[in-house]
């Protein structure tokens, strides 16, 4: 059996901060690694992350700084795509992971019930287990 993957998506808000941990802490107690990756909804630059937005930059080296510290294996990955939802998931299928971690979005009092839309869209069409961090 090969070992664990986890993608794990972030937005750089701090309800994916705690998708991050959660992903890390499974990681650990599985002996797995993490692929920390975001999603960028334009074209992909000619390189590498160097030549990424800073801010695609710093989200990402957020997660390999966390990963690094708790002792995980970390890749980074900026999947350039035409949605949020089909870059995680084409990243989950080229990766192998074996299970994505992502936040979910509440949208105020009735909207708290509700995923967002995103995040539901992952779910629906994601063909391995799914976390969804609240």
């Amino acid at each position: 059996m090969s070992a664990i993957k986890i993608l794990v998506t972030t937005d750089g808000s701090n309800l994916s901060d705690k998708a991050v941990e959660t992903a890390i802490g499974l990681a650990e107690q599985v002996g797995g690694s993490v692929v920390g990756m975001t999603a960028v909804v334009t074209s992909a630059p000619a390189c590498d992350l160097a030549d990424e937005d800073e801010a695609v930059r710093d989200r990402l080296e957020s997660i390999g700084r966390r990963a690094a510290e708790a002792g995980v294996p970390c890749e980074l990955v900026a999947e350039h795509a035409e949605t949020v939802s089909g870059g995680v998931l084409a990243c989950a299928a080229r990766v192998e992971a074996s299970y994505i971690v992502m936040a979910s979005r509440g949208l105020g009092t009735f909207g708290a019930l509700l995923l967002g839309s995103e995040t539901q869209k992952v779910l629906s069409q994601a063909d391995r287990p799914v976390l969804v961090v609240r």
